[in-house]
Formats: C-alpha cells, sequence, structure tokens
C-alpha cells in the first residue's frame, strides 16, 4: 500500500499553463518518472509563487499528468525499473518520528542519489572518478594529516580502506560511491531545493569534487558527518599505521566533540577506538546504516537529518525534541552491523574438546562473509601465551611442588613445563612470518595414600618454529599438538613392617659387609707394612 501511494504521489500546484490562464494540475514526482529525476519533489503545500519560478526557469515539468486508469501502469513500471527505491521506501516506517521536512529530505535524497548511479553521460572533467572506472563521491585521502582533518572536523567519519587489486573492493566501490554520494552530496541538494535556494533537478548533478588536491578541501561538506576512502596500495603508510589487514575495511570514527573549527590534534587519540561495518553491503541497508547512526549521535532529536547536514550548530525547535516516554525516534539500531574494536589487538579465550590423538589448533584470518581480501604482507602473528594447557582445569599449585620434586629431578634437570605454566611472547620482526608450535603431551596421574586423593593433569614439552609463510598466504600461528597414549602414574605407598624388616636387614647387613671389607684390606695393608714390603 506504501509503495502504491508513493508511486501515485503527486504535487498539486497552481501552474501557468496556456498564456495567463492558470490551473489546477496533477503532475507526476520526480521519483515516479522514467529513469531521469523530472518534475517537483516539493512538499504539496509549496507556494504558486515558487512553481512559477520554476516553471519559467525550466526546472518544472507539467507535460505529463496522471490520466484516468494510469495508476496501475504507474506502479508496474516504478517497481519493476526503481528496485532500490521501491526497498527504500519500504523502510521509511522506521523513520515515522521525524520531523516532515526531514521525511522528505531523505527520500528525495535517496531519488537523486539513484538517478546519479544509473546516469552515465557526464562530462569527465566535472565527474571525479574512482581508480576502478566508476564515478567517485567519497573525499580522497591521501596523507595521515587529512585523515586527522576529517576526525577533528565531523562527529561521524566513514571511511573504506580498499586496494586496486582487490575483487571485492572492486566489487564494492560503485555502492560505496552511492552511498558517498547519498551523505556527501544528495542531502545537501535537496535541502537547498526545500530552503527554495534552487529549483528541483530535471538530472542528478555531478558529485563535488574531493578527488583533486586543489579542489577537494575546499569542496568538503559542511554538516556533521563526512564519507572518505583511502586506497591502500598508492597510500600504504596510512594503512599501516591504522594496521589494516582486509580489503575492503569500512571504518567509523565517532567524534562527537569535533567540529569545523576544532583545534588540530586535540582528537586524534579518538582514532584509536572505531567501530566496524559488518553488515549488509547493499545502498538501501548502508543508508538506513547511516541515518540510525546520525539519530544515535543525536538522541532524541526528530531534526537530525537536518542537524547533520547544517553548517553550524542549532538549537532544536521544541517540536523538534522526541519525549522520552515515546521512546527512540528510529526504530532501528546499529547494533548488528557493527563490531567495537581499537588497534590493540585481540584476546582469544576458549576451549576445545579433542579425542586423545594428534591434532592442530590453528588461527589465521578468515573472512567467512567471503566480502573481503587480506593483504599478506600487512598481517602481524606477533602474540603473546597467556594460558595454555589440556585437561578440565588446572593444576594446583601444591600439586606441581609435588611433581616438580619428585618426578622431574633438580631444578637444573627440569626439562618438562606444566600446560598452565606456559606463557611467553612472540614477536614478528619480517613480513608474513608464521609460528608452529610443536606440543609433546603425556597424562599423568597422582595419587595420596594417607588422604585417597587422585587427580590427573597433563605435561607437556613445547618447542617452536618460525618460518615464512608462502607468497600468496597469509601467516597464521598454528599449535601441533601429539598426546602420548601411554600416562604417567606417581602413586604414594605405605610401607609394611615386614618390608621395613627387610629394608633395614638389607641396610644392616650392606653396612656390615663393607665395613668388614674396610676392615680387611686395611688389615692388609697393616700387615705388609710390618713385614717390610711397605718402605
Amino acid at each position: 500500500a506504501n509503495i502504491k501511494k508513493l508511486a501515485k504521489k503527486t504535487s498539486t500546484e497552481w501552474v501557468q499553463v496556456h498564456g495567463d490562464s492558470k490551473k489546477r494540475a496533477t503532475t507526476r514526482t520526480s521519483w515516479t518518472t522514467e529513469d531521469v529525476l523530472v518534475g517537483p519533489t516539493l512538499k504539496p503545500e509549496s507556494d504558486s509563487e515558487l512553481a512559477r519560478r520554476l516553471q519559467e526557469k525550466g526546472d518544472y515539468n507539467t507535460d505529463h499528468y496522471l490520466k484516468e486508469g494510469e495508476e496501475s501502469e504507474v506502479v508496474e513500471q516504478y517497481t519493476s525499473s526503481h528496485p532500490e527505491l521501491t526497498e527504500w521506501y519500504k523502510e521509511m516506517p522506521g523513520f515515522k518520528n521525524l520531523v516532515p521536512n526531514d521525511q522528505e529530505l531523505i527520500k528525495a535524497a535517496m531519488a537523486l542519489t539513484l538517478s546519479w548511479k544509473d546516469e552515465n553521460d557526464y562530462d569527465k572533467e566535472e565527474q571525479p572518478m574512482t581508480v576502478y572506472g566508476g564515478k567517485q563521491a567519497s573525499y580522497e585521502i591521501t596523507t595521515e594529516e587529512e585523515f586527522e582533518l576529517l576526525a577533528d572536523d565531523y562527529n561521524i567519519f566513514m571511511v573504506d580502506f580498499h586496494a586496486p587489486w582487490c575483487s571485492h573492493c572492486r566489487k564494492f566501490s560503485p555502492t560505496w560511491e552511492t552511498f558517498a554520494y547519498y551523505f556527501n552530496d544528495a542531502l545537501h541538494l535537496m535541502e537547498e531545493v526545500y530552503q527554495n535556494k534552487v529549483g528541483d533537478y530535471k538530472k542528478a548533478p555531478p558529485a563535488i569534487d574531493l578527488q583533486s588536491d586543489e579542489h577537494k578541501k575546499a569542496n568538503l561538506p559542511k554538516g556533521r558527518m563526512v564519507v572518505a576512502n583511502v586506497n591502500c596500495v598508492a597510500h600504504r603508510d596510512i594503512c599501516q599505521k591504522h594496521k589494516i589487514t582486509g580489503y575492503p575495511q569500512i571504518r567509523i570514527y565517532k567524534n562527537l566533540k569535533a567540529s569545523h573549527t576544532a583545534d588540530r590534534m586535540t582528537h586524534v587519540a579518538d582514532l584509536t577506538q572505531y567501530t566496524e561495518y559488518t553488515g549488509d553491503r547493499s545502498i538501501v541497508n548502508m543508508a538506513k546504516f547511516g541515518l540510525t547512526l546520525a539519530s544515535e549521535a543525536y538522541p532524541k532529536r526528530m531534526d537530525f537529518v537536518s542537524m547533520l547536514i547544517a553548517e553550524e550548530e542549532e538549537k532544536p525547535h521544541p517540536t523538534a525534541v522526541m519525549d522520552d516516554r515515546k521512546g527512540p525516534v528510529v526504530e532501528s539500531t546499529t547494533a548488528d552491523s557493527v563490531v567495537t574494536k581499537s588497534n590493540e589487538g585481540c584476546r582469544v579465550t576458549g576451549f576445545a574438546d579433542s579425542a586423545r590423538v594428534p591434532g592442530v589448533v590453528r588461527f589465521s584470518l578468515v573472512d567467512e562473509g567471503g566480502e573481503k581480501t587480506f593483504d599478506p604482507t600487512l598481517v602481524n602473528m606477533s602474540h603473546s601465551i597467556n594460558q595454555f594447557w589440556f585437561g578440565e582445569k588446572k593444576l594446583e599449585p601444591f600439586m606441581a611442588d609435588y611433581l616438580l620434586r619428585y618426578n622431574q629431578g633438580g631444578k637444573g634437570e627440569r626439562s618438562l613445563k606444566f600446560v598452565d605454566d606456559y606463557h611467553k611472547d612472540f614477536v614478528s620482526t619480517e613480513q608474513q612470518l608464521s609460528y608452529s608450535h610443536v606440543v609433546k603431551v603425556v597424562q599423568t596421574w597422582m595419587e595420596w595414600a594417607r588422604s585417597g586423593l587422585r587427580a590427573h593433569f597433563y605435561e607437556m614439552s613445547v618447542n617452536t618454529i618460525q618460518g615464512k609463510a608462502p607468497a600468496e598466504s597469509t601467516a597464521e600461528v598454528v599449535f601441533h599438538y601429539d598426546i602420548s597414549p601411554l600416562s604417567v602414574l606417581i602413586r604414594e605407598e605405605k610401607e609394611s613392617l615386614f618390608r621395613f624388616v627387610v629394608n633395614l636387614c638389607a641396610i644392616v647387613g650392606g653396612v656390615f659387609t663393607v665395613a668388614g671389607m674396610c676392615n680387611s684390606v686395611i688389615g692388609s695393608i697393616a700387615h705388609k707394612m710390618q713385614i717390610g714390603k711397605f718402605q
């Protein structure tokens, strides 16, 4: 029903039709035309003076009127030729709490954006192009200073790290640039239409130049959000500083302290905290994500879209602030589409069941969604092993002392380590350096006679091998473990009286025998000395 209503949506204006005569006419709006934007995207209550002015400029189309019975044809044509716009209108109920101007703005901006996406008749000098040969609307970051500039100027800074050799980047680039046009261009352009600064657009204008060094800084969009990109092949130092290992990688830096008058270097520390977009990579879902992200940055503002693209801070009108009792402004969340990260790396904690046979535990980079390619030369597998053991639980300290004392000899003789006692740091000093930890594991049982306590655990020896990964492979950390089929039993037993007596007799007999031997030797030497055989 909403699609049908929107497809039939018309604007009723007083327009000049024949000479000086006036007639109330119903015109088809821009988002129901074929492939190009023609006609008004203004609200129905727009004043007639504006309508006359637009018609005189040639920006106001009154050539076609909806005839009786034509509605079904319009709906069918609309839904088949504009599937993305149809899908976008389905998302509109989630923005029903926005002020009317913002509701109209986000709809018309998407129509303008999709028109730009489909338009191929642009002058190459007017429309910037990407390294992939498509239209570009995102800001081209070429230095770390520009990166920090955008972080200091904008509350929401979204950037795509990509590499031209990456097939996923090539496929994703048109979607990212369309997304960039929506926020960097279309919202601002349609806001000017609604503020009566310009007429409506028969054709989506080319994207502003955010690519050339001489123009891009001057052309930065006003407002509080910007969409950018970094070519990690051409500007490898930027990507290395931000620890980019896979492409494309979409990061969102939120800094509500940022402004266009911010002191440089004030908020650079915020760049270590970022959110990575992991949601669906379609223009509809990404645009919805961007608007929802803005609504979360400015909660309770029902005019957050106007605020997002406003040049200066504006105090909200009382009717533009949501009552706490009515819930959120936007009925969606970004939680399912992002992962909050920092540049400190990752901590892996967990356990796995394994049979008592040799096996492998492997840590490597894998893109389960199949939408990212990793650069092998940028994958750093430096790591620290804090605890790594086999068995249900770690060994108690007193048991560890007992085992070391009675089973593994003195401190200089201990070659084995307990699994939960293994801690070591490994730092990669070369590209594509992999680590292979070879672990030999033996199950050990301990039994105490007096308490009846019986416990088992695992001992291990570890040897680490470092080596370069193959040219096209990423580095990894692998634990090769081999659990011995044999077990060691350490059992404490109480000696019987009979065995004690036998042992005592053996000791006494041994002492007597040794004493007799010593006495015989001494007596023989003394006798020889008496008879003069020893001088």
